[in-house]
């Protein structure tokens, strides 16, 4: 999920306005393939019927924020910036943002009504349409939505699963169908930052292992507000983005902020086969010690744990012992992250009554192999990454 304590009332300022696209001096704009197009997706995010857990107005507030980003540059230089949003669950459009005159437009490419983007299929046809508007050497991937990381679709119960996108399985889509359709687009993504939680999983990087340079992503819930984007913009625009200073920003403004609760990190998908390699095994030479549980670093809001820390299981894994070949392979795997001296849960209605979870010791990513949640004993084994490691 992405986390809403905060509450959430439906924006009633449309996204959708219209504009003629001018250069700074008045004339059209001639096409020309830029150096990366930031593309954000920002799905429905609850059910057929319901808006109460939409985060909508979290969004417009998200692209507010880009705005001053850009304003803050002076403008986009060689990039540029489309939107998918869908105010409703009938209805999705492609913007795109530009800079003229001074300030940010948004034009509206255009309109879809009930086009089905949990599909590979449809998915696909955005990416398509993203590329056949904006061009570019490179392509960055913004997603926005309730999440739950590898935990596949299908039932509407929120805390349990959420893949990522809405409240209900009609509007969720699995992490295997996602990196589908970016394949399908032939559309390599530099990164994938998800603006969602508990998306920073080595079962959510192997899947998008071959589709993605990085993935940006929090071990945890994410606070409704989500990332700072006028804070982390300069950092994004880059051909090579700043990773580092993206995580750190993001420790920065959470750590001021009224809600001091916040995970970020930065994955590099092409060390997963190695990490996989190296865990096939060690899960080939130790069996772990199911009584030392629930002394490992637990990173979710589950009653059951179902995310623990990477490093904190490998070490309990291999009787209190890290080796250093899984050392120097998460260090290459996850080269930035940053974390708070506690998360924050929402499941407080579902996990017994706690709000907040203190965090001893983090790697950046986690992994589910241990867990004995009774709903996903039956789902872990049938991960790809499972199946690569066992």
């Amino acid at each position: 999920m992405r986390n809403r304590f905060f509450g959430i009332a439906l924006a009633v300022l449309s996204i959708l306005s219209m504009a003629a696209c001018k250069d700074d001096n008045g004339g059209p704009v001639t096409p020309t393939t830029a150096e990366k197009t930031i593309f954000f997706y920002m799905p429905w995010t609850d059910s057929e019927t319901s808006t109460g857990q939409s985060l909508y107005s979290y969004f417009l507030a998200n692209i507010n924020n880009v705005e001053n980003g850009i304003s803050s540059q002076n403008g986009l230089g060689r990039n540029r910036v489309l939107v998918f949003i869908s105010p409703s669950p009938t209805y999705s459009a492609l913007l795109e943002i530009k800079y003229s005159g001074g300030r940010c437009i948004r034009d509206t490419l255009k309109r879809y009504s009930r086009i089905d983007y949990t599909a590979p299929e449809g998915i696909a046809a955005i990416l398509n349409d993203v590329k056949a508007n904006a061009e570019a050497h490179q392509y960055d991937m913004i997603i926005g939505s309730h999440a739950n990381g590898w935990i596949p679709k299908g039932m509407d119960n929120y805390y349990r699963t959420r893949a990522f996108g809405g409240s209900t399985s009609r509007y969720q889509t699995n992490i295997a169908d996602l990196a589908a359709g970016i394949s399908r687009a032939g559309m390599h993504m530099q990164f994938i930052c998800f603006d969602d939680c508990y998306m920073a999983q080595v079962e959510v990087a192997y899947d998008l292992r071959q589709v993605a340079d990085y993935l940006i992503a929090s071990t945890s819930e994410v606070l409704a507000d989500g990332i700072p984007y006028d804070e982390v913009w300069k950092y994004i625009t880059p051909a090579t983005p700043d990773y580092e200073k993206i995580c750190q920003t993001f420790h920065q403004h959470y750590m001021a902020y009224t809600y001091p609760y916040g995970t970020l990190s930065t994955i590099k998908c092409a060390e997963m086969e190695n990490m996989a390699a190296i865990m096939k095994n060690l899960n080939a030479n130790y069996t772990f010690d199911t009584g030392k549980l629930g002394d490992l670093q637990k990173l979710d809001g589950y009653g059951q744990t179902a995310f623990f820390d990477f490093a904190d299981y490998v070490k309990a894994l291999c009787g209190g012992t890290v080796p250093p070949e899984f050392t120097a392979a998460l260090n290459r795997l996850v080269p930035y992250y940053s974390y708070t001296p506690q998360i924050y849960t929402d499941l407080d209605e579902y996990n017994g009554g706690f709000n907040t979870v203190p965090v001893n010791t983090f790697s950046g990513i986690t992994i589910s192999d241990p867990t004995d949640n009774t709903y996903l004993e039956g789902y872990k084994t049938q991960t790809n990454w499972w199946l690569a490691t066992h």
